[in-house]
């Protein structure tokens, strides 16, 4: 049998492995049990016994119930874009493969938007990253407000959103897009308007995986950004 290297050159025992600590259960049910054995046996201690039983119990429930929403807040935290609240990549990957299974067997089609904010790198660069990120959240919240409760709006990275709307044919993608669009010039920046390039994908005819999708989404938002005029669609911000 396989020993540590410094238990075979001195002869000495690994060390024992820790026991686990007994969970708050386990003492609570020691305390219910000596609270019953003294109400059995009557007086003061009894009541005592069992007030400490029912405080403890209090106690228990109080700390399952903050576990369960700093697990909630942990799982909210990694499936969501800390800066604008957005649903993330990761959660936009996932999502996007539960609705490639769903509308396959229903025989059905999405479409998925991708969104790149002209102009960002340069309000960044001049303004600040804190301006940045002020748009950013702007965009997101105008993208929320823009959809249905159905569709998914997710910060796909830097200045880029994704929008993944379900249940949309080939007719309704032109419609979506220019919601987007629309959307988008909504936001305020300064005195100027925001603006964004926009690629359209559809499943299934433009792919049958997420990362499909995601391909033909962004080659189209790179035709439609290389189509537009120099300097077109700038997003402009001028100090207040």
């Amino acid at each position: 049998m396989y020993a540590p290297m410094s238990a075979r050159k001195t002869g000495t025992r690994p060390p024992r492995p820790t026991r686990p600590r007994r969970a708050p259960q386990v003492a609570l049910i020691g305390v219910m049990v000596a609270a019953v054995a003294a109400a059995a046996a009557g007086g003061e201690v009894a009541w005592l016994c069992v007030a400490l039983s029912l405080a403890c119990t209090a106690a228990l429930r109080q700390r399952l119930v903050t576990l369960e929403r700093e697990r909630n807040a942990l799982r909210r935290d990694a499936l969501s874009d800390p800066v604008t609240g957005a649903a993330n990549r990761r959660s936009l990957m996932s999502r996007a493969e539960y609705e490639i299974a769903r509308h396959r067997r229903a025989d059905q089609s999405f479409a998925l938007v991708m969104l790149d904010l002209d102009g960002f790198k340069a309000l960044n660069d001049r303004f600040g990253h804190a301006a940045g990120d002020d748009l950013l959240r702007d965009v997101a919240g105008a993208l929320r407000r823009a959809m249905r409760a159905q569709d998914t709006v997710a910060r796909f990275g830097g200045d880029e959103f994704c929008v993944l709307a379900p249940e949309t044919d080939e007719q309704g993608t032109a419609r979506l897009a220019a919601k987007v669009r629309r959307a988008v010039t909504d936001v305020s920046v300064g005195v100027g308007t925001v603006a964004g390039s926009v690629g359209v994908a559809l499943f299934p005819v433009d792919g049958t995986t997420a990362s499909a999708l995601m391909h033909a989404a962004d080659e189209r938002l790179l035709e439609a950004k290389r189509s537009r005029p120099e300097g077109a669609g700038r997003a402009q911000r001028q100090a207040a």
